[in-house]
Formats: structure tokens, C-alpha cells, sequence
């Protein structure tokens, strides 16, 4: 009777069992993610609990923290701002180098004037040049009224063809050799710049022994590519030939740079003698006064040096149409700290146009844009030749000889490559800063028959790495 009883009360529980809710076996439904566990689609209840995230790397202010297995973002890092932003640069990380805050931009002063430039009231760099003066037949501005010229007074390009222009009372003709550069106080320095009464220059005395690194580059290259012509052209600076009472005349050991320095170069390799040629003028008007570059007669000079160390016939000066721009002050204003005695003799832009007609391209932004060699409507080093500094400039000229040139500069060939026009059907201009398809493929693509390494005194020795990694690319 004992165990009949038993059998009947488990009977009776099972019974009970089989009556409440719930599922003998769970059918599950969706798998469990990081977030969300597996529940049985008949019951509703947990099968599988969720899985719960799988930290990847540890966030950073550029990277934030994500989930290795679902992707979800865990934990994000602010940036660390660094500078405030400015005119024209933006506010980064200090960590991470990301921008946290856009440039502001230029805060527009007063409209350019004849002779002043209009400049960013916040940081006072030049948004437009000044105009010039435009000079009618009373010899006055029309713009401001200056008297500039004696009436029909002109100063005329010369040549068959060549243009006529005004030329006001206070410019010294370029080719004139005295009056440009006027040392009426003690020289001093401001800044990096030495300033010798109304005009400042950059102060450079190089070591007369020359540099083997540098003609070590020129070698390398001429030995990469033993089927072009290459030239070599060296430009001294102002100091060479302008430099103020009290201060080592550098003429004699720019002179022995070069030569000492071209001496060092294979022989194949052509060297254009433009400190020769351009000390028959000093005193001319080939450096400016208130900029660092030489102007246009200083280029046209070298131009006459490179034409005779290629067995060229280089155009006469005077055989040039002409364009005058007054009002220029340039970099070694802002260089040393705007010095009221710079801007007593302003300088002036002269462009020589080209005999030949062309077309000129130049890469800027990942695309092609339209250019000129010459800029009439500038006054300034930078806006007048060669549209400035652009990684990649190209020419196509109606010289129809077969023959293309290639130019590896910094600022200072903007002005000489004009003046190149009229003896190649093709010029290609690459500035040995920029980034540029390899020179390799350059040479291959636009034929190259003829090279020019083209550097001031002073960029041999600072830009000698950068045009090794450029010109032996």
C-alpha cells in the first residue's frame, strides 16, 4: 500500500507539471549580439544570455574606441585644441595634428590704392597689391592725381615694335647704373634684414671654397640622364654688389662660390657665367629694394649667360615690348617689421614680354589652370611672372625647333623662365619645394631635350636637399 501510494502522488505532480505554462524543449530565436541576448520564440525566455562588447584599441582624439565584434563605438576623446585659429591657419590638435576650427580668413582693410596695398586689418598681410599709377597725358595719375611724369614724357621699350609708357619722375631707368640704391644712413639690422639707408637686403656671405654637395646633385642628375643637356646657372644675391659702408663686401667670395662650386661639375655639364654678365651693370636696377628677388634685368642678364654657355643668340634688351608697374613694396618690408624707410623708394615692376606666342598651363589644386608668363595687371615679384610659385608650370611656344627645357627653381626663376620662351618649343617649370610627379616620368612624357638647374647663392645651400630628392626623382 506504501509504495501504490507513492506511484499515485507522482502521478498526480506530473499531471500538475504538464498543466502550467512553459516549453519542454526552447526553440531559440534570433543569436545573441553584444547587446541583446537569444530568446526562445515559444516561451520568450533567455537562451542565451548576450555576449557583451569586445573592446578594440583604446580611443584617441582622431580614432574613437569601436566593438571588434559588432562595430559600435564605446568611448570617444575629445581633441586637444592647440593655438587659437588664425587668418590663415587653422586650429589643430595638439595631439593628433586634426583641425578642431577653420582658418578665419582675411579681415579686408582699405581698398588698394595707386601706392598702398590692402591688407587684413587682423594680421596685416597684403590681400591686393597696390594699383600703380595710371598716367595720363599731363603726366598726372588719373587715379590720385599725382603729378608723376612731365608731360609726354616717355620711356620707350625700343625695338621694332616695341611699346612706349610713361615713366614717372621718380623711377631711375633700370639700365641706368646709379640712383637705384641710395645708402644715406648707417646700415642696420632689422630683423633678418639688413636695411642700408632706403633700400634692405638680405646679407649673405658664402664660403669662397663653394659646395661639393651641391655640384654633387647637378652631377647625379646629369649622370641619370646622360642623353639632356644640362645647365647649371648659380644667381648671386644684392649683397654681392650693393652691400653698405661698415660691412664686408661679399663680391669676391660669391664670385669664388660659384666658380669654386662649378668647378666641382662634370664637364659635360654647361655653367652659365650670369655673375660675370651681371657685374658688367651693377648699379643697375637688377635687384629690388624692398623684396628679396633680383627683378626682370637681373633674369634677362642671367638669360644672356645661359644663351652664351648654349651657343644661343640671346635678344637684345631694348628689342623687348615693355610693362611698368609702380608701388611695389615687397617682402623685406614685412621681413623687418615695415620700416618707414622702405617705403620712402617704392619699387617698381618691369615685364618683358616674349617674342614668341604661347600657351601656358600650370597644376594647382590637383587641376590645370590658364596662365601667362606676364601679369600687367600686377606690380608685385610674385604676381607678375609666371602666375608665382606652382608645383608644375608648362609652356607650349610657337617655336617650332623640337627642343623642350626643363627648370628646377625656387621664387627666383619665375623671372628668368620668360625669357626662355623664345628659344624652346616647350618649357616645363617645376619648383624643387612642390610635389610633382616623379622628374623621370616628366622627362619621359614632355620629351625633354634640355635641362636648367637655376638657384640663388643662398638657396644652394637650403634647398640642396630638397632638390636632390626632387631632381633625382
Amino acid at each position: 500500500m506504501r509504495h501504490t501510494g507513492r506511484i499515485l502522488f507522482l502521478m498526480l505532480a506530473v499531471a500538475l507539471l504538464l498543466t502550467l505554462p512553459g516549453c519542454h524543449k526552447h526553440v531559440p530565436g534570433t543569436a545573441a549580439t553584444c547587446t541583446e541576448p537569444q530568446i526562445c520564440t515559444e516561451c520568450g525566455k533567455v537562451v542565451k544570455k548576450a555576449l557583451g562588447h569586445e573592446p578594440g584599441a583604446e580611443a584617441t582624439c582622431a580614432e574613437p574606441q569601436i566593438c571588434m565584434r559588432c562595430g559600435g563605438i564605446l568611448a570617444t576623446v575629445e581633441h586637444t585644441p592647440g593655438a587659437e585659429a588664425t587668418c590663415t591657419e587653422p586650429q589643430t590638435c595638439t595631439v593628433c595634428g586634426g583641425v578642431v576650427a577653420e582658418a578665419k580668413g582675411h579681415t579686408p582693410g582699405a581698398a588698394a590704392t595707386c601706392t598702398e596695398p590692402q591688407t587684413c586689418t587682423v594680421c596685416g598681410a597684403e590681400i591686393a597689391p597696390a594699383a600703380g599709377h595710371k598716367v595720363g597725358a599731363t603726366g598726372a595719375c588719373t587715379v590720385c592725381g599725382k603729378q608723376i611724369a612731365q608731360p609726354n614724357q616717355q620711356y620707350t621699350a625700343g625695338g621694332s615694335g616695341g611699346s612706349a609708357a610713361p615713366i614717372p619722375q621718380e623711377i631711375v631707368p633700370e639700365t641706368k647704373n646709379s640712383g637705384h640704391y641710395n645708402n644715406n644712413m648707417n646700415a642696420y639690422y632689422s630683423g633678418a634684414v639688413l636695411l642700408c639707408g632706403d633700400y634692405g637686403m638680405e646679407y649673405f656671405d658664402p664660403d669662397p671654397s663653394g659646395s661639393s654637395a651641391y655640384a654633387g646633385v647637378v652631377n647625379a642628375f646629369a649622370a641619370k640622364y646622360p642623353h639632356i643637356n644640362v645647365t647649371s646657372l648659380i644667381v648671386p644675391k644684392c649683397c654681392a654688389f650693393e652691400s653698405p659702408a661698415g660691412y664686408t663686401d661679399p663680391y669676391d667670395h660669391t664670385v669664388s662660390y660659384i666658380k669654386n662650386t662649378y668647378a666641382m661639375m662634370d664637364s659635360r655639364i654647361k655653367k652659365a657665367d650670369a655673375m660675370g654678365v651681371m657685374s658688367r651693370h651693377k648699379g643697375e636696377y637688377m635687384f629690388y629694394r624692398t623684396d628679396h628677388h633680383w627683378t626682370s634685368l637681373g633674369a634677362y642678364y642671367a638669360s644672356v649667360a645661359y644663351c652664351q654657355a648654349n651657343g644661343i643668340t640671346p635678344y637684345t634688351l631694348d628689342s623687348y615690348e615693355t610693362v611698368i608697374k609702380t608701388g611695389y613694396i615687397g617682402s623685406l618690408y614685412s621681413f623687418a617689421s615695415r620700416p618707414a624707410c622702405l617705403t620712402a623708394n617704392p619699387d617698381y615692376t618691369v615685364g618683358h614680354y616674349p617674342h614668341t606666342g604661347y600657351l601656358m598651363t600650370y597644376m594647382q589644386g590637383g587641376a590645370w589652370h590658364g596662365g601667362t608668363a606676364i601679369n600687367a595687371a600686377s606690380n608685385s615679384y610674385a604676381g607678375m611672372f609666371i602666375c608665382g610659385d606652382q608645383a608644375l608650370t608648362v609652356f607650349e611656344t610657337d617655336q617650332k625647333n623640337g627642343k623642350c627645357l626643363i627648370v628646377f627653381k625656387e621664387s627666383y626663376g619665375n623671372a628668368f623662365v620668360p625669357f626662355m620662351l623664345d628659344y624652346y618649343e616647350r618649357v616645363v617649370v617645376v619648383d624643387i619645394r612642390e610635389t610633382t610627379d616623379s622628374v623621370a616620368t616628366l622627362i619621359s612624357r614632355y620629351n625633354v631635350t634640355d635641362a636648367l638647374i637655376i638657384n640663388n647663392v643662398q638657396a644652394v645651400i637650403s634647398h640642396r636637399s630638397t632638390l636632390q630628392s626632387k631632381a633625382l626623382s
